[in-house]
């Protein structure tokens, strides 16, 4: 293949990467869980600030983040297609995605060992995990949501997806909830508190923070020693839970730096035959190199048959030493 058309083939893929998402979730309302009320009258929105004045609490309506307000007495919650769900490529029970399912396995069990201590050296914020790649086209977001359904799928842990990639919000997109509050809107108000905004599934162990609402100053946001804080707050909030941070690509945005240096652990993914063997050094030089770094290799050709589970690369360490065998 020629230099022209790799390079066409590289454009294709970005513009596919920018085509718009169809929701494969739906977003609604449900009541609180455990009996749990709220005195008449105190309509809160999304983000659990009082009502306007006057602002009808029975149906959703535009609260001060710009985004729709909660129904009085519920909470915001995600249904989700689960045929849409595996035409979408993602992770499901059938059984012919028994080897999709044990690639992500074999990615997810050392990032839990070493959030967790389990059987290895526990890692400070281990349990916020970043996934990003050097370029668009990767297939990160694709291997961020798969990632946090795999986790989801652990017996006796949580899993927060949160959508850090707030020029594209994809995440958000994808499950319908781009109209809510969500991270950026935290961010910029201290008088927001983060567990109002996550929004539950119908897989019990699974939330969703959205990206929320564009703001031109996101990255010195994402940089902020408010955002070291929320980290710290959703890292602790719960022992079992592991947070999962969507991000733009490294090389592409600054979000994406900003976020690497708030987590504990980065996941890598490179797309085989795609990515640059250079644009991976790039990429890597921008994370800290105290942070430990896993590298997951996409869209393989390989045979899971041949003893290579296609989406896996290497084993729990720091990438930057395996480089050399990447391009």
């Amino acid at each position: 293949m020629s230099f022209v058309e790799k390079a066409l083939n590289r454009l294709k893929q970005q513009e596919k990467d920018k085509a718009p998402v169809r929701p494969i979730g739906s977003f609604g309302y449900e009541p609180f869980e455990d009996g749990a009320t709220k005195a008449p009258g105190d309509a809160r929105t999304a983000a659990g600030e009082p009502a306007a004045a006057g602002q009808a609490s029975t149906a959703p309506s535009t609260g001060a983040t710009g985004h729709a307000a909660r129904p009085e007495g519920t909470r915001a919650k995600v249904s989700f297609d689960r045929e849409r769900f595996r035409e979408e490529g993602f992770l499901s029970s059938e059984d012919h995605e028994r080897v999709k399912a044990e690639e992500y396995r074999r990615i997810k069990r050392p990032l839990l060992a070493h959030a967790f201590g389990l059987g290895a050296t526990q890692i400070d914020d281990g349990n916020l995990v970043l996934v990003s790649s050097a370029l668009s086209g990767e297939g990160k977001t694709h291997t961020c949501i798969n990632l946090a359904l795999s986790l989801a799928a652990e017996k006796d842990r949580t899993v927060l997806l949160v959508d850090g990639d707030v020029p594209k919000p994809h995440i958000s997109r994808l499950f319908g909830v781009d109209q809510q509050p969500g991270l950026l809107d935290a961010l910029a108000d201290e008088a927001i508190g983060l567990h109002d905004l996550l929004i539950h599934t119908d897989i019990d162990s699974l939330r969703i923070l959205p990206a929320g609402r564009w703001n031109e100053h996101a990255t010195e946001l994402l940089a902020s020693g408010r955002m070291l804080k929320l980290c710290h707050e959703l890292a602790t909030r719960y022992p079992d839970r592991i947070i999962i941070f969507d991000s733009p690509p490294l090389l592409a945005a600054t979000e994406a730096q900003a976020i690497a240096a708030a987590v504990g652990q980065v996941v890598l993914v490179i797309a085989e035959g795609l990515t640059p063997r250079e644009s991976v050094r790039s990429a890597l030089e921008l994370i800290d190199e105290n942070t430990p770094v896993n590298a997951v290799l996409n869209k393989s050709r390989r045979s899971a048959a041949a003893g290579y589970y296609g989406s896996y690369y290497g084993g729990y360490g720091d990438a930057r030493e395996e480089t050399s065998n990447v391009a």
